[in-house]
């Protein structure tokens, strides 16, 4: 196989790792700080692919031809992630990666959240679940917060140990991909809760009061408006 194929496949890695950047799909898989690495392995997959193909021009000029050798385990090792890239569906973590874990009242409600006040820089109507989350597990109090107006984004899930009229608002924290994501969320009182699939993404409006699940007393979301909404451009949430 020779220099020509290997620049190729190099080259179309590039341009893979470019259009998921592209097209936004990159926040699926990692953390916005290494977003700028990902382009510079774009840049540099490129120019390393351009650099075989002229230097293999170059050879076969003075010499009549290459022996620049790629191995089918090498271009294999190239193509695999992209073969994979387009035949999956680029889906950010959801429900389903909820269900497969051991997911417990405390990684659900702080475990995720960090021990920093660094997040907690947004006004109080621009707070997010981390936000929340955060101030909740720093006052200790379920009633701390009560009657405060709370507006959130994120996907909703409910398993065994939710009361029918119960859902949980959630989101995956990151620090640096999806491999590393935890699960946090806000208990979310309505009483259409049994209509929301899991997955489904959602704006919810309302205020805090103390209330309890699976036995725990901890604060929770009382709805007075939940609004279909698309998958955000930034599905995970980043402690820092």
């Amino acid at each position: 196989m020779n220099a020509n194929v290997k620049a190729v496949a190099l080259i179309l890695m590039g341009l893979f790792l470019y259009s998921r950047f592209f097209n936004g799909n990159l926040f699926y898989y990692i953390s916005e700080r290494f977003v700028w690495l990902t382009i510079l392995a774009s840049v540099a997959f490129i120019i390393v692919g351009l650099s075989y193909r002229i230097g293999s021009r170059h050879q076969h000029d003075h010499e009549g031809h290459s022996h620049d050798q790629f191995s089918w385990g090498g271009l294999a090792l190239v193509a695999l992630p992209i073969v994979l890239g387009l035949l999956v569906p680029p889906r950010p973590l959801g429900a389903a990666a909820l269900t497969n874990r051991d997911v417990s009242v405390e990684s659900l409600t702080s475990a995720a959240a960090p021990e920093s006040n660094n997040v907690l820089a947004r006004p109080k109507g621009e707070r997010n679940i981390l936000d929340w989350v955060i101030d909740f597990r720093q006052a200790g109090d379920p009633a701390a917060f009560t009657g405060e107006e709370a507006r959130v984004i994120g996907f909703a899930y409910r398993d065994e140990r939710f009361a029918a009229d119960q859902f949980m608002v959630a989101r995956f924290v990151v620090s640096c991909c999806a491999a590393d994501a935890a699960p946090l969320g806000l208990i979310v009182q309505w009483p259409d809760s049994q209509t929301l699939t899991d997955d489904q993404w959602v704006e919810v409006a309302g205020h805090i009061e103390p209330g309890r699940f699976a036995g725990e007393a901890m604060p929770v979301l009382i709805a007075d408006s939940i609004t279909p909404t698309d998958i955000p451009e930034r599905p995970y949430l980043y402690p820092y």
